[in-house]
């Protein structure tokens, strides 16, 4: 009898737990990076971060906008997180231009997610002087593969892709694309979402070595409202980068704990 009731009771804990994950808002951690005590390029990530972080609340997709110490923190933890950059600088914590020796190369390679906005990817780090200019792109990627346009950038214009992806995007100018021919003759894998045929933005990519992508998403936004960038991103998270049951298992592991502490001490 005893043994009977034990299975009953395993049977039913096995069934709420399921039904308990099905009914699971769609949560994913998201770090959204912007430190007020750091510089800025091209765009305002006092605007940029809440607008991606309010977005990303309206989809339940959990976020929070971290600083420098929690960035670092979060990349330790979750390897295959998703970080979004949202003032053009990168923190010298993490990248000083010296490729396979940066965290941040280490992180992509096994696996992390990072989106960019706010000029040319990896010119800055640390603070304005320190710029690699184009060499900070090459010395992660083993190539330069942004193209520099002044404004008012190349138009360009959403792909089938793109519109399933990301329905909200329309056509929009880029200063900062990413050269599809550069990408194609060094035989990176990438998704571009929206591109004139040769020059693309936004567009996901990653070298044959990366378990991770990076993703260039409006690296100079010209005419496109900080509240439509935050949409987009989030838009693109949900219906590309979200997998729900590595997800659940994170939830249920040590991330769910630290990012808990992370978002209470930041």
């Amino acid at each position: 009898m005893r043994s009977i009731l034990l299975t009953v009771f395993l049977i039913c804990a096995s069934l709420l737990a399921g039904l308990a994950l099905c009914s699971a808002p769609l949560a994913q951690e998201v770090a959204i990076y912007y430190d007020p005590a750091r510089g800025t390029a091209w765009v305002d990530p006092a605007q940029l971060a809440p607008a991606v972080d309010e977005a990303l609340a309206k989809k339940n997709m959990e976020s929070s906008i971290v600083k420098t110490d929690a960035l670092v923190t979060y990349m330790e933890a979750n390897k295959e997180g998703i970080v979004v950059m949202t003032s053009g600088i990168v923190p010298g914590e993490i990248f000083q231009s010296k490729g396979d020796e940066d965290p941040l190369y280490e992180w992509l390679m096994e696996g992390g997610v990072m989106f960019w906005s706010g000029d040319w990817p990896f010119y800055y780090w640390g603070d304005v002087a320190n710029c690699p200019a184009a060499q900070g792109e090459v010395s992660l990627f083993g190539v330069a593969f942004t193209q520099g346009m002044g404004p008012p950038g190349q138009p360009m214009t959403p792909t089938d892709f793109g519109k399933e992806l990301v329905p909200s995007m329309a056509e929009h100018p880029s200063s900062r694309p990413v050269s599809l021919a550069v990408l194609e003759n060094n035989k990176f894998e990438y998704e571009s979402y929206a591109d004139d045929g040769s020059f693309a933005d936004p567009i996901a990519l990653r070298t044959s070595k990366m378990e991770g992508w990076f993703v260039n998403f409006y690296t100079w936004p010209e005419d496109v409202a900080y509240p439509q960038i935050g949409l987009e991103m989030a838009e693109l998270i949900e219906n590309r980068f979200v997998d729900l049951v590595e997800k659940a298992v994170d939830k249920t592991g040590k991330m769910a704990t630290t990012w808990g502490a992370i978002r209470e001490s930041h």
